[in-house]
């Protein structure tokens, strides 16, 4: 009897746990046996393996082969296991040499003909493989970009590549630290709207979740597509992150331009896909916003049950499926832009009449739970444009509003960060003068304000006056908080 030992990875949400895969060649009938995994994976990796070493000038064994994949109880639900189990069998059957492969890890997935494929969750199982000090074998199309702690990594093209000696893999892309915003996403192109482009700059300037409101054709969707031009260009750390979660997705990561994600969701979109689940767990659409914006157009038309799973993601910026199986947690720290009519025809406090009854109207805007808009820091109405502000002739410098918008950000965010070397310790609530604590306090009684809203109130002041590069939030800041909270 012969054996061999070698790593595989098993990844579950954006982790990544090693697993051992054992592999003993003893005397009986030809057949091959994988224990620990699914019996329904187990039989669509057995044909492809066996293709793909007698495709590959290697010679299967005739002989009773057993596969263990263990731990058993750790969920093996990616055609990744093909590689490593075709080198155990191998090195078993001392087609290549042990030696070469000893405490390797491999991943990948194998064609009928040999060829090795890149597989999701690569660059996660790259990345842990990396932090432990084991070298991963892996496809050579992978595409990770030019990220300079990955130096663990050996390519193969086609399974017959094991013959000769491994290659480390190469990364020809690099990453791009985000460009700036293009004509088409630059505030200039939306005529009006000062409240909302004012509110649009303080959300980027302290990361605040918005709800734009106002009547069909306003510019609520325009407006949400600024929001990715303002914000400030992804760092290498948030790099990883989010190649770490288009890797689960999409198997490799895309070349560059390298940017903060856009995810416009439809109002039909399911729980599971809002926020991911299904067997294996894979990430919804908060997840794939994160770092970036999440759009949820037509807000009351989300299923109720669908819009409160926003709860805890609003909150702390990640999300915790648990269920009979597996319990993993996914990332989800997304800035939120939501757009609603003012009532079900949209024309209410427009110059076209509105056909809705006040009980209509009230039935409407309850479908968006208090919870959720309680945790929504800009509110702000967008009304119907006049025609003669739509006509105006553009200036002749385009970009100039957007250009000067970035630099005021770029300068609030200098400062913010200043301020916070000089005084670490200092919370928002303690950079509230005087006059702004009496008015916050007779403003939240008179209109009940929760302890949650005082909160992102204050957050708000101090963000407006980070932009007014100014250590004290006055009651100028906290009145214009105020204002941008309408609801």
């Amino acid at each position: 009897m012969s054996s061999a030992h070698v790593l595989g990875q098993a990844v579950i949400g954006l982790t990544a746990q090693t697993i051992e895969i054992e592999a003993t060649i003893s005397n009986g009938l030809p057949q091959l046996n994988i224990v620990g995994m699914s019996e329904h994976r187990a039989k669509h990796s057995r044909e492809r393996i066996r293709s793909a070493i007698e495709h590959s000038g290697f010679k299967m064994p005739d002989r009773r082969i057993v596969i263990n994949l263990a731990p058993s109880d750790v969920p093996k639900e990616h055609a990744g296991f093909d590689l490593p189990i075709a080198v155990s069998i191998l090195i078993a059957s001392q087609q290549i040499q042990a030696d070469r492969f000893k405490g390797l890890c491999a991943m990948g997935e194998l064609s009928l003909t040999g060829e090795v494929r890149a597989v999701p969750g690569l660059l996660i199982a790259a990345l842990a493989c990396e932090q432990r000090g084991v070298t991963l074998l892996q496809s050579n199309q992978a595409q990770f970009g030019n990220h300079a702690s990955l130096s663990r990594c050996l390519g193969v093209h086609h399974l017959s590549d094991l013959k000769m000696p491994l290659k480390p893999l190469t990364t020809s892309q690099r990453y791009s630290h985000g460009a700036p915003a293009s004509p088409e996403v630059a505030l200039d192109e939306i005529k009006g709207q000062s409240a909302a482009k004012r509110a649009l700059i303080i959300a980027a300037t302290g990361g605040h979740h918005v709800l734009l409101f106002g009547p069909p054709g306003s510019g609520k969707t325009m407006l949400a597509k600024r929001m990715l031009g303002l914000m400030a260009p992804v760092t290498e750390q948030e790099m990883v992150e989010l190649a770490c979660i288009q890797s689960v997705t999409a198997g490799s990561i895309p070349g560059p331009p390298f940017e903060r994600p856009f995810r416009e969701v439809h109002h039909s979109t399911s729980a599971a896909a809002l926020i991911g689940g299904g067997s294996p767990p894979r990430p919804g659409e908060i997840t794939l916003a994160h770092l970036g914006v999440l759009m949820l157009d037509e807000l009351p038309e989300f299923a109720h049950a669908v819009l409160n799973q926003l709860r805890q993601p609003l909150e702390s910026g990640r999300i915790d499926l648990s269920r009979a199986h597996y319990k993993v947690r996914f990332p989800a720290d997304f800035q939120l832009i939501a757009a609603m009519n003012p009532c079900p025809c949209g024309w209410l406090g427009s110059r076209r009449p509105c056909r809705c009854s006040v009980e209509h109207i009230t039935r409407y805007r309850n479908r968006v739970s208090g919870p959720i808009l309680d945790r929504i820091d800009l509110q702000v109405e967008v009304p119907a444009l006049d025609p003669a502000t739509f006509f105006q002739e553009a200036p002749k410098k385009r970009r100039h509003e957007h250009d000067t918008a970035i630099d005021q950000i770029k300068q609030a965010r200098a400062f913010k960060t200043h301020r916070l070397r000089a005084e670490p310790q200092q919370n928002d609530r303690e950079a509230l003068d005087a006059g702004a604590k009496q008015l916050l306090l007779q403003a939240a009684q008179r209109l009940d304000f929760s302890a949650r809203a005082i909160e992102k109130l204050i957050r708000v002041s101090r963000t407006i006056a980070d932009l007014d590069c100014t250590p004290a939030v006055s009651c100028k800041h906290l009145e214009e908080a105020l204002m941008l909270r309408q609801n």
